[in-house]
């Protein structure tokens, strides 16, 4: 064999041997570890980027590979792999520290890696409870430090603590045998915790559990309690619910609900438009008839219901309310709870009728038993509020119509529909304005109608230097906003959905100018800078329909 065929055949030896290729896949094994179980995890709390680093760390990786694989000796491409693999690493590590306060900076050297293991050793040995629970038994007393149950207490201190320094409105606990995962909700979106270890999760949901005033023993029964939580940040009152089946125990923590469902009139996200049609709703010769609301679990509706109720004069009007369970009370209103009245909701919404009230709020009306007695008053009885669960305003005209099963009977009496969902609110003080571009005209987007839109940021500039907005800490966004869609009806309307024409119905109301799209008010929120096209985009996103598997011959 000849020297020159011997050197070509040298370029690929080394796949032949049997430690060469086995020390590749080490290295991305360990590099694959360690963007996946550490790097992505502290982006997301550094609020950098996830998506864009994923997108660097797997480019650089794939171009390793190639170098070592391919670019010849193996001795030589082996270590430049090494270092284009490490050096988006290296790059992230400059822009993160850059990103976080001084305390959380990483920091090489081995004295200071030595230091920063013993700072964090000693934080944790020493670290303090910053949060006072208040419960049904009084004020819970922090445990001395050589009781095992102050573990318990911090761990709680610590989950809650971080979820309210995040403005949450709920945490939720899971409990398995594989361990506790917790879960808080910022504007609508979930947010995993770190889990914890199965034995401490069942102690710590005990430790609320009987800090709220409910059986900790008992993990299948629903039990709901409350207390306080008081911290830096002042006092925040906790509804506490829990359930559970063989093998998992959920705990729900919501944070100042009561104060959270009640919103003014003109705070809820209604267009000026859809609140003056509203508002006619008011006059007694208008008083009558039904007005349904929709919207999915946890858009909203809840907040709509009460805002419509306390625009109706409580001193001149007997107001009454029949819900599966009262939030909050309105000054005026007789609020009942479905689980504590006789009888099942259709007979507890006769009763309810028979008092003979001016406006009533039939909440949560999810049977066809109900519906009809809803329907049956007509234009002679009071004005009723429906509100019922439903992804569409045409879901929720056609559920209504199925429930009363008379189509002149739905709709003789129909006022309006009321549909609804949430939108986070950009944060006004790191909003980023932009130019529409014409490819948003091309989407039938009136984009000729605005010089500037608004989209998320979370970052601001503050001597010089690029940091985490103090205001929404990273979000971008800033609480919620209810968007609409109204429908009115009038008789041309009503004839269409009495034909079984709904279509033909929303058509009409539409040229009649009683019929306001979602994605129109959207529109305006997205003109105003109240949101973004992006956020609207994502709840307004449709599921995937599940096909149906054909029919076995």
């Amino acid at each position: 064999m000849s020297i020159a065929l011997l050197a070509a055949d040298s370029e690929v030896a080394w796949l032949l041997s049997p430690w060469k290729p086995l020390l590749i896949c080490a290295v991305f094994i360990a590099w694959g570890w360690l963007v996946s179980t550490h790097l992505e995890k502290d982006a997301r709390s550094a609020h950098l980027d996830v998506q864009k680093w994923n997108s660097i760390y797997v480019g650089t990786a794939v171009l390793a590979l190639a170098v070592m694989l391919f670019a010849g000796n193996f001795y030589l491409s082996f270590p430049i792999g090494i270092i284009l693999l490490l050096a988006p690493i290296l790059i992230y590590w400059k822009v993160r520290n850059e990103a976080v306060a001084e305390e959380y900076k990483y920091k090489l050297g081995v004295d200071s890696l030595k230091s920063s293991l013993e700072s964090r050793k000693l934080a944790k040995a020493n670290r303090q409870a910053t949060l006072r629970f208040d419960g049904k038994q009084g004020e819970v007393q922090v445990p001395q430090k050589e009781d095992p149950q102050l573990e318990i207490y911090l761990t709680a201190d610590e989950l809650i603590g971080q979820a309210l320094e995040n403005r949450a409105s709920r945490v939720e606990f899971q409990l398995t045998a594989n361990g506790c995962q917790s879960m808080y909700h910022t504007d609508g979106m979930p947010i995993k915790q770190n889990p914890i270890p199965a034995d401490i999760g069942a102690k710590v949901l005990s430790f609320l559990k009987e800090t709220a005033g409910t059986d900790p023993q008992d993990v299948r029964r629903k039990q709901k309690g409350t207390f306080d939580v008081s911290g830096p940040a002042g006092t925040v009152h906790v509804d506490l619910t829990s359930s559970g089946s063989s093998n998992t125990h959920i705990v729900r923590l919501d944070f100042d609900l009561s104060e959270r469902v009640i919103r003014s009139w003109e705070s809820i996200g209604l267009l000026p438009k859809q609140r003056e049609m509203l508002d006619q709703l008011k006059q007694e010769d208008r008083r009558h008839g039904i007005v349904l609301i929709g919207g999915t679990k946890q858009s909203g509706v809840t907040t709509t219901n009460y805002a419509i109720m306390s625009q109706h004069d409580s001193y001149l009007s007997n107001l009454i309310t029949l819900e599966q369970e009262p939030i909050a009370t309105l000054e005026g209103i007789t609020h009942q709870s479905s689980e504590e009245m006789e009888g099942d909701y259709a007979s507890q919404l006769q009763t309810t009728i028979r008092r003979d009230p001016d406006v009533i709020l039939a909440a949560d009306l999810v049977e066809a038993d109900a519906a009809k007695i809803a329907a049956k008053p007509g234009k002679e009885g009071p004005l009723i509020f429906v509100s019922m669960p439903a992804s569409s305003t045409s879901e929720l005209i056609s559920r209504w119509a199925g429930f009363v099963a008379d189509p002149r009977q739905s709709f003789d009496a129909l006022q309006a529909v009321v549909y609804q969902k949430l939108v986070r609110k950009l944060c006004e003080n790191c909003r980023v304005a932009y130019t529409p571009s014409a490819d948003l005209a091309k989407q039938g987007l009136p984009v000729n109608t605005v010089e500037q839109l608004y989209r998320k940021s979370g970052q601001v500039e503050h001597k010089n230097k690029i940091v985490e907005c103090p205001v929404c800490k990273g979000n971008g966004y800033l609480g919620q906003i209810g968007v609409f869609e109204t429908l009115f009806l009038d008789s041309d309307t009503r004839k269409h959905l009495i034909a079984g024409d709904l279509k033909a119905a929303m058509a009409e109301a539409k040229r009649n100018k009683m019929y306001i799209r979602l994605q129109e008010a959207a529109w305006q929120k997205v003109a105003s800078g109240e949101t973004s096209l992006e956020e609207f985009g994502r709840v307004n996103k449709k599921k995937p329909t599940k096909k149906k598997a054909p029919a076995s011959k």
